[in-house]
């Protein structure tokens, strides 16, 4: 490929440049220009995007690329058909872009560059040209990101982490000692002349390159690794260290450190380590704000319980205690006001109020049960036109200031994040679901009779066990909130066993550590077996399992009752509807839903 003079114009500074720049710098040069020429010859288009493309990847040195490679496209998106389209995208290349870049490597004065055309050459010509790509690209690759390093060629120190990890992983592939001897060499030439109490991505970066891998390192080396990391725990946990002492820099050495002494065998060692970096943590947290105190003190204490060190837990276990009282003053109430025209709501209750009582109750059990699929598709929105949010995790704290659960990104952790979802439309619907039975009632004056021939058409409610939901239910209609959810929520769990019945699966439970002994199954043991799960529709699987035990993400309603943690801001009209509501959807386990039962007529949501 022949480069035009303006495009050669462009690449031109870079390759005599003596100051850093990051690769991506190039693509944005090569976009400029091509703005600036209006009109691009289609005999130019080629090396155009060969050396647009080859500056835009990105680099995965932890998992693998869509391609299975190093290198992966900068971006993924979906369109709104669902095809998925890559920026770059190998499948625009062709093997004239790899020739290209194989010139490139071989003619390229600037180290960066010449990295970048060899690694690509090697990295991705069997995907592009299903041709094997020629051991000489790697050494290339190799010699140049050693280079580059040792010519400070890095804009920020962690690029220099990356080339030079990738170098030995090359030598590595190549089996080639003088190139591993090589890199390690540089590895350990970069931390010496770089590496400070504040760069931490620097200071462990010879431990988690080296460590680990047999016959590549000396005895002298490996202890040099370990001693080093012994002097930045010293002075990352020292508050007498004036603008070193740094708490979770003092983590990252005695996370290594403990490795390393666990494989020796040394518990002792690996106790004073993690001690180390814990009382670290312990002093920053007495000084700091209750919400970063008890979130930086709870990994800590769970790091202390995994290693035996009990007492240490217990008190750091105190000091996070104290901390969380008053976390409330940390958080902040944000509101968004949103007006629903009074003409709509009651649009929306007569409809659900339909011409008799049987039919609206159909509707309102149907109509608040939380649809999964729309808690998916407002995740899937979020990740598209939110992508901030759906990647901060989240911490929920209890009515103590105790981080009760935490929920990962949406990416990470799925499952979580669907289950936050629906409590928060359980939680939404709440004010509607309050409306629509304060409606109904007012239409049909029905009494707690009225409710029990309701459930007795399923199979799950008899009769014969009528006398402590009608009790509850009586304390719900005269507005006894504590006793509605006291009594309720056990004959919920007894229902759920009920069911396992009917399925032909055990209600009860071997009594673990007592020969003989059986025991009843929990709420937790009935929604945790998958055959009721699968029984049961999605939909209201999911409802009782946010509504009732899921402490990490849902309302876990019946743990928090039954191991007394729930505190009077529990005994609500929110939560008794819902209560109250979980029965009537458990009378659907025996029949279809109608067609238009959850499903309002259009503009009356």
């Amino acid at each position: 490929m022949k480069i035009p003079g303006w495009l050669q114009n462009t690449l031109t500074p870079f390759e005599a440049s003596e100051k850093p720049f990051m690769e991506v710098a190039i693509t944005d040069a090569i976009n400029n220009a091509v703005d600036k020429q209006g009109g691009i010859a289609d005999e130019d288009r080629p090396v155009i995007l060969a050396e647009w493309s080859a500056f835009y990847f990105i680099t995965r040195s932890d998992t693998e690329s869509v391609w299975g490679s190093y290198f992966a496209p900068m971006m993924i998106t979906t369109t709104t058909e669902g095809k998925e389209v890559r920026f770059p995208d190998i499948a625009t290349l062709n093997a004239g872009t790899v020739s290209h870049w194989e010139e490139r490597a071989l003619t390229v004065r600037d180290p960066v560059m010449r990295a970048r055309y060899a690694d690509l050459a090697w990295d991705l010509k069997q995907a592009i040209t299903r041709q094997r790509p020629s051991y000489k690209f790697a050494e290339v690759a190799v010699d140049a990101y050693v280079e580059a390093a040792d010519r400070r060629r890095f804009t920020m120190e962690n690029e220099a982490v990356t080339w030079l990890g990738r170098a030995l992983d090359l030598s590595l592939t190549l089996k080639h000692e003088e190139l591993i001897e090589r890199a390690v060499r540089a590895i350990f030439d970069f931390y010496d002349a770089v590496a400070t109490p504040q760069r931490t991505g620097v200071w462990v970066f010879p431990f988690d390159a080296l460590y680990n891998r047999k016959g590549i390192t000396t005895r002298e080396q490996q202890a040099k690794i370990i001693a080093d990391l012994e002097s930045m725990l010293a002075t990352t946990s020292a508050l007498d260290e004036p603008g070193h002492f740094d708490p979770h820099g003092a983590e990252a050495a005695a996370e290594r450190l403990a490795e390393h002494y666990r494989r020796n065998r040394d518990i002792a060692n690996v106790h004073r380590v993690i001690k180390r970096y814990g009382e670290a943590i312990a002093r920053l947290s007495r000084d700091a704000s209750p919400m970063l105190a008890v979130s930086w003190l709870q990994p800590v204490i769970e790091r202390y319980e995994q290693e035996g060190l009990r007492q240490e837990a217990e008190e750091l276990q105190l000091l996070a205690a104290g901390k969380a009282k008053n976390i409330e003053s940390d958080m902040k109430t944000l509101s968004v006001p949103y007006q629903i025209k009074k003409e709509e709501v009651d649009a929306f209750l007569d409809w659900i109020n339909a011409d008799d009582l049987d039919r609206s109750l159909h509707r309102i059990t149907a109509y608040f049960i939380p649809k999964v699929a729309n808690a998916r598709d407002l995740l899937e929105r979020m990740r598209r036109d939110t992508p901030l949010l759906s990647f901060i995790p989240i911490t929920r704290f209890d009515g103590d200031g105790r981080p009760v659960g935490r929920i990962g990104s949406i990416d990470d952790d799925p499952e979580g994040r669907l289950h936050q979802q629906l409590e928060q439309s359980i939680s939404i619907q709440g004010p509607f679901l309050a409306r629509s039975i304060d409606r109904l009632r007012e239409k049909y004056t029905p009494t707690v009779d009225h409710f029990l021939t309701f459930l007795r058409q399923s199979p799950l409610f008899s009769a014969s066990r009528d006398a402590l939901l009608r009790e509850g239910l009586d304390a719900y209609w005269a507005g006894d909130l504590v006793k509605t959810i006291h009594v309720l929520v056990p004959q919920v769990e007894r229902i759920l066993r009920d069911l396992l019945a009917l399925l032909g699966i055990p209600p009860v439970k071997t009594v673990p550590r007592h020969s003989g002994i059986q025991d009843m199954k929990s709420m937790n043991d009935a929604l945790g077996d998958e055959r009721l799960r699968t029984a049961l529709n999605e939909d209201l699987w999911r409802y009782l399992y946010v509504l009732y035990i899921d402490r990490r993400s849902g309302l876990n309603l019946r743990n928090d009752l039954a191991h007394g943690l729930a505190g009077e801001e529990t005994f609500n009209r929110l939560i008794a509807d819902r209560v109250v509501h979980s029965l009537l959807a458990l009378s659907f386990v025996r029949k279809a839903e109608r067609e238009d039962e959850a499903n309002p007529p259009a503009g009356e949501k």
